[in-house]
Formats: structure tokens, sequence, C-alpha cells
């Protein structure tokens, strides 16, 4: 067929899009690997950690021996050593921001950052008494516990600490504060003390002699304390009354932490991982991947959380991890035109279904090429004729973390007789985009007012890779 004059093109011209995986994309339903797993994260450091506080998914702090910390800003893809200015060791941490932090430890050591960890400083605890535990509700309000039946307080972001009167001389591990008026601390021989406006504390009946190690408090009713030989109490009332529930180990447990009033996880010895997600009427082992004695555990949803153990052993949980990393994409179609003379563009947006089930937190990228438009009569639309103007990212079933994209549009999808080398289309940042995302890319397709009629088709790949 000829080519029609401009001042007759008015027929009809359908263009299709037929698309085909390359190899290598797994064209696979969304959550089909998922699993819980803990991974095993590089901390950088050989020393034992002792203490972790994590303010989001990104942001952490994990502190330990001689005065180590480390941090992370992007989920532990990496570590990083921070300067604490002490060689006293570290006992625990508190995040109240993903900038403000404290920790504390030996000979009432209290040291502070508001700028994420660039720097430390040192606060006057007013003790020698070594410090266990701390819980920070503000960026001003803080707590501090330890040996002693010692309490500290300030409520100006560290300029000052006073004393508190526990009310016990048993030495005090843990504290959880869910407000700046609500705290729980607990220790030695089933200690545990409470105080409902911030200044007075006052003893509460745990029903055991062993000694408690840590406590979470998931608001101002429910707790929960765990402690030696596999201990766990809970209280649903504030701690009117506190009841134990069936650990199913005989470990020493140290470390817990709770994000609603039904989920929880606990740590302890040997690598003990436990959790539950009725409120501790059952506890279900976990498998943590080392044998270190785990010191505490930090959980900032029911998705994402951490672990620090001896010897430098930071371990990471996430539902979306333990498989591989795949792309559905479906078949795509434009809308036909008919011919008038002039340049016109048609729209479509299909929806990809990239799921990160690797648990690596390292991010992604889908990469697209094409084979130029070709109708029956082997005539072509120009190369440039299709491009991306839009793309956005939405949480599939089942996702924990939404993609952070970085491109930005238009962007052209190469086209040519073979198709060309694949170019960036949409990206997730690190950490970012784990589990089932839905990802809609709008792709605008120029038919030039002298095209040819007939129906036009062409071969689109899609793939997935690791890394923004």
């Amino acid at each position: 067929m000829g080519r029609l004059p401009r001042t007759r093109l008015t027929r009809s011209v359908a263009l299709v899009v037929i698309f085909s995986a390359s190899v290598g994309v797994v064209v696979a339903p969304p959550s089909a690997d998922a699993a819980a797993v803990w991974i095993l994260q590089t901390s950088g450091t050989a020393s034992n950690l002792a203490g972790v506080a994590c303010a989001d998914i990104n942001t952490c702090i994990a502190v330990g021996a001689s005065g180590v910390i480390v941090g992370t800003t992007n989920g532990g893809v990496t570590w990083s050593s921070q300067t604490s200015g002490t060689a006293n060791a570290l006992a625990a941490a508190a995040c109240a921001s993903t900038t403000t932090c404290w920790s504390v430890g030996a000979s009432g050591t209290i040291r502070a950052t508001t700028n994420g960890g660039s720097s430390w400083a040192s606060q006057t605890s007013g003790t020698a008494n070594a410090l266990a535990g701390v819980s920070c509700p503000s960026t001003t309000a803080c707590w501090s516990v330890g040996a002693g039946g010692v309490i500290l307080k300030t409520t100006n972001g560290g300029s000052s600490w006073s004393s508190a009167t526990s009310g016990t001389l048993s030495a005090l591990a843990g504290i959880s504060c869910p407000t700046t008026s609500n705290c729980w601390t607990v220790g030695a021989t089933g200690t545990i003390v409470k105080t409902s406006n911030g200044n007075l504390w006052s003893t509460q009946t745990s029903g055991t002699t062993n000694n408690l190690n840590a406590v979470s408090c998931s608001g101002t009713s429910n707790c929960w304390a765990v402690g030696a030989s596999g201990t766990i109490l809970k209280t649903a009332n504030g701690g009117t009354l506190w009841s134990a529930q069936t650990s199913g180990t005989t470990n020493a447990l140290t470390g817990v932490s709770c994000v609603s009033t039904t989920v929880c996880w606990a740590v302890g010895a040997s690598g003990t991982i436990l959790t539950t997600s009725n409120g501790g009427t059952n506890w279900t082992a976990q498998t943590s991947g080392t044998t270190q004695g785990f010191a505490a555990t930090s959980f900032v949803n029911s998705s994402t959380g951490w672990a620090v153990a001896a010897t430098g052993v930071i371990d990471f949980f996430t539902t979306c991890g333990g498989g591989s990393r795949t792309l559905g994409a479906p078949g795509v179609s434009f809308p036909s035109v008919t011919l008038n003379g002039t340049n016109q563009t048609v729209s479509t947006s299909p929806v990809l279904t990239p799921d990160d089930e690797s648990g690596s937190g390292a991010g992604w990228n889908i990469t697209g090429t094409s084979t130029t438009f070709t109708n029956a009569g082997a005539k072509t639309l120009p190369t440039t004729a299709t491009v991306v103007t839009a793309g956005s990212g939405a949480a599939g079933s089942g996702n924990c973390s939404v993609p952070t994209n970085s491109l930005t549009y238009p962007i052209t999808l190469p086209a040519g007789a073979t198709a060309p080398t694949a170019v960036k289309l949409y990206n997730a940042g690190v950490n970012s985009g784990e589990g089932p995302v839905n990802v809609t890319l709008t792709f605008q397709l120029t038919a030039p007012g002298n095209s040819y009629t007939g129906s036009y088709s062409s071969t689109w790949t899609f793939t997935i890779a690791s890394g923004p």
C-alpha cells in the first residue's frame, strides 16, 4: 500500500504492544516465596554488643564493650563505627528520633547524640553505679536504671539528670517508658517497679524470684518482662496483675520488644529467639542463624527488627526475605488512533509487579527495551516513538517497605530492529521496595501524521535487577 496524502488520512491504525519476558525475568505471583526470616548482617566489629535501638526501618544504633557504637541509616545494609568518646562498656541504648539517641553503661556513663551519631557527648549522671537500661519516650525525657536500684531521670534532653527513689536496692536491668509519665523497670529476684506520673515509683508483684532482664510495654496497660530460665511475664492491666507465660525454653531471656498488644519478640542465650502474635498465649521459636547469646532486641513494626549479640553479631528480621527477586508484567496495548495528518499521542499505564523477597535491602531497578513498532507491511514507527512519562509505586499485599524511586521522567523506551540495550524505567532505593509492589508506568506513544495504516506490534522486555 502506498503512502496516503496527508489530507486523506482518515483510516484507523491500531497500535498493539505484545509483551514477552526476557531470559532471567521470573514472572511469579507476588509473595510467591515470602518468608519471615532472620538474616545476619555485617556489623564491622567483633566486640560484644549489649544494646540496640532502632528509630525506624532505616536507622539503628548498637552499643557494647569498650564503648563501641555502630550505626546504620540504610536498614543494616551497612553498619558504620561511631565515636562514643568513652572506653567504658555500654549496656543499653534508646532513640527518641532518627537523630536523638542515648547510651548508658559502666560507672554511670551516659552518652548522647542529637545528630544521628556524628558526634556523641558525655552527660553527667551523678552516679558511679553501672547503668543497665535506658528508655526515652521523647527527645527531652529519658529514664535510666542500674545497680543498687538507681533510677535517673532527665526532662531537658540530658542537660541535667536527677535521681528518683525506686524503693529497692535490687539491681535494675531494663526499663520501658511508653509515655513521658508511665514507666516500668525490672531487675534482680523478680523486681518490678512502676511510675505512673514520672516521679513516684512503687513496687509490683511479679510472682517470680527469677532475675528479670528486660521489659517492653506497648502502651500503658500491656507489658512483657523476660528473664532467667526462660521466664516471661505479662500484664494487661498496667501491672496490677502479672502472669507467667510458657516460653518453651529454659534459656535465659535477655531482651524483649513488643510492637503491639499481640506481637512481641524475646531473645536470649544460645541464639534463642521467640515470638508471639497472640499476646503471648503461644510463643514459638525462630531460627536465628547463630549460637551466640543475644543481649537485646529492637523492633520498629511487625515486619522489621534487629537483635544483637556477642562478637559483634547483628541479626535482622524481615517478613520479606528468604526468597528471590521476581517481576510480573502484563501484556501492553495502546488505543487505536484515526489518522488525520497530524502527530497524535496515545497512552497506557500497565502495572508491573516486582516482588523483592531477597531480604538484602539492596534495592532494585526495572529496565526496559523494545523492538521497533512494525506493521504487516514492514512499515515502522520511529525508534523514539515510546516514552515513559510517569512512574509510581504502591505497596502490595505483604509489602515491607514502599519503593523510593529516584528516576526522573520522561524516559525514552529504546527501540530497534533488534532490541537495544535496556534502560532503567523505575527503581527502588536501598532498603526500600521490599516485598510485593505495584509499579504503574505510564507509556506515551506518538503516531506521526504521515504514518501508514495497519496494526503495529512491538516486543517489550522488562527485567528486574539488584540495586537502584
